[in-house]
């Protein structure tokens, strides 16, 4: 490495050098990868750790990508790159329940469907990739922001909220109450408040030391999605954030990830 490079070159060599190996590196395989002088290394592996780029793995000195740099690399995926992994499972979802399935995804300060499987039979609804899922009046929504910290949380409820049907909650307190009866029991459930006659459920899909970006569902009419408990729609969702999340709790690049998606 060049001293044109500067600073910056060398923390991305760094982080570069911790992407490729999934199962971390210790400072003396860092020096051998990037070929930087132990002292430089103790340097930029010092800051990193302090903005959460990268950390010790279990208390180990083993170093591999942080909780923020994860956090990055998702909020900054294109939503293909998770829906590959997600779809397989959002068509088990489906064909179970004969419903839609979808993929929802934090974008910013919204939330935005990002995939969607629909049953062989007619007659259901359908999530269209791209639509923005309001914090107060979808289950997606719910599922995500419950789980944001207070200060994006705040900014996403300084937007005016619109009442879609006479169900829809718009108050700023009890959208916050609600938001935290989400959190307690781990899913959302919403009835006739984003569409007219349209259940939905959602699961959060939590990734360690990265939170809650994706969530997901289930929609459908109201008395088609009423056929089945909620206990069952519930656990069948909870399973499925399960696997997906460990799909995704890695420390491969998510290109690699889409390679793996069966």
């Amino acid at each position: 490495m060049s001293e044109t490079d500067g600073i910056l070159g060398r923390y991305a060599l760094v982080l570069e050098t911790l992407a490729a190996s999934p199962d971390g590196m210790t400072l003396t395989e860092l020096i051998a990868a990037t070929g930087l002088p132990r002292g430089t290394l103790h340097r930029l592996i010092g800051s990193l750790r302090e903005v959460g780029y990268i950390a010790p793995r279990e208390g180990r000195k083993i170093y591999g990508l942080g909780p923020r740099l994860m956090r990055l690399l998702h909020l900054g995926a294109p939503p293909a790159s998770v829906s590959a992994l997600a779809r397989p499972m959002l068509q088990e979802l489906s064909e179970r329940f004969g419903e839609t399935a979808y993929l929802a995804k934090l974008t910013g300060t919204r939330v935005e469907s990002a995939a969607m499987v629909l049953p062989d039979t007619g007659g259901q609804t359908f999530v269209q990739p791209g639509r923005i899922m309001p914090i107060h009046a979808s289950s997606s929504g719910k599922a995500i922001l419950a789980f944001q910290d207070a200060a994006l949380l705040d900014k996403v409820l300084e937007a005016p909220r619109e009442r879609y049907t006479a169900n829809t909650v718009t108050e700023g307190a009890a959208v916050r109450a609600d938001l935290e009866k989400v959190r307690r029991q781990g899913y959302a459930i919403c009835v006739n408040e984003l569409d007219p006659g349209v259940a939905s459920y959602a699961c959060p899909v939590p990734l360690d030391g990265v939170g809650v970006i994706y969530a997901v569902g289930l929609v459908g009419f109201e008395e088609r999605v009423g056929r089945f408990e909620s206990t069952a729609i519930v656990a069948a969702l909870r399973d499925v954030a399960g696997r997906l999340a460990s799909r995704l709790q890695t420390g491969l690049p998510l290109a690699a990830l889409v390679e793996e998606a069966p």
